[in-house]
């Protein structure tokens, strides 16, 4: 065969692939995103449209084949409140990804008069001057006394004590089934530099105080039991008084707890 037909063929098999390839890549290209958002307050839903737009002018016209979760995962990173539990490609065009909404949990005092308000996992979701709850307008849990720091995504940083704090109010919110109907605040008290000495003074919302002592030890156990006292108080007895949650000084790995009525 002479040299310049197998160039010529060369050169069609070229141009038909190059064809080939422009031709599925436009078919494939990605020029739709649809985002579910499971939410639980109103301005979510303008958040998630906006979310939505930037997803989808991140990842138009690209190959519905590349495309991976590292570039929504870097815009869903403006958007703390909406944590992305799924991305998946719907071939030929159209990525579906599936999210939901972090609740608030807790206001934590900043300083100046503002506030880090954290999911319950201590994502700092917003830096507000209020405590409201953004879904159902009732006060957030606040949190005083604690020197705390962080930027909007991040978990809050600071004080040791922050995990166990944490920690315990996780395990409280599961055993009363919902902590911000019960909890209205918690005070941080930390006297001397030893973490023994550090307490959580939890106000409960029919009155009753509690006081965690030496929370960075025995954590869930000292939660699990303030809990089931708790619930087993007589209704006059949540109405005043304290409740003391300690290590027991003569059974070392176990808890105890005590009630001491006003006056």
């Amino acid at each position: 065969m002479h040299k310049r037909n197998v160039i010529a063929i060369l050169l069609t098999a070229v141009v038909f692939i190059a064809a080939v390839v422009l031709g599925v890549y436009s078919v494939y290209r990605v020029d739709a995103v649809t985002l579910n958002v499971s939410v639980v307050s109103a301005v979510a839903r303008e958040e998630a449209d906006a979310l939505q737009k930037n997803l989808l002018a991140r990842y138009e016209d690209e190959s519905i084949f590349s495309v991976d979760e590292g570039a929504a995962e870097e815009e869903f990173a403006a958007f703390p409140y909406f944590r992305m539990i799924s991305f998946r490609r719907q071939y030929p065009n159209r990525l579906v990804i599936e999210a939901t909404e972090d609740a608030e949990m807790f206001a934590v005092e900043r300083g100046e008069d503002s506030y880090y308000i954290l999911g319950a996992d201590g994502t700092v979701l917003g830096i507000r001057s209020d405590v409201a709850n953004r879904s159902d307008g009732a006060d957030n849990v606040v949190v005083t006394g604690l020197s705390a720091a962080g930027e909007r995504g991040e978990i809050l940083g600071g004080d040791e004590c922050i995990p166990a704090l944490l920690a315990l109010c996780k395990e409280a919110d599961a055993l009363f089934g919902g902590l911000r109907s019960n909890l209205v605040s918690v005070e941080v008290s930390k006297p001397t530099s030893s973490y023994e000495d550090i307490s959580f003074c939890l106000t409960m919302r029919e009155g009753v105080k509690a006081y965690i002592r030496n929370p960075l030890t025995l954590t869930r156990e000292k939660a699990a039991a303030f809990a089931a006292f708790y619930i087993g108080l007589e209704a006059d007895e949540r109405l005043g008084g304290r409740i003391e949650v300690t290590d027991d000084a003569l059974e070392p790995g176990q808890v105890r707890v005590s009630y001491l009525r006003n006056g």
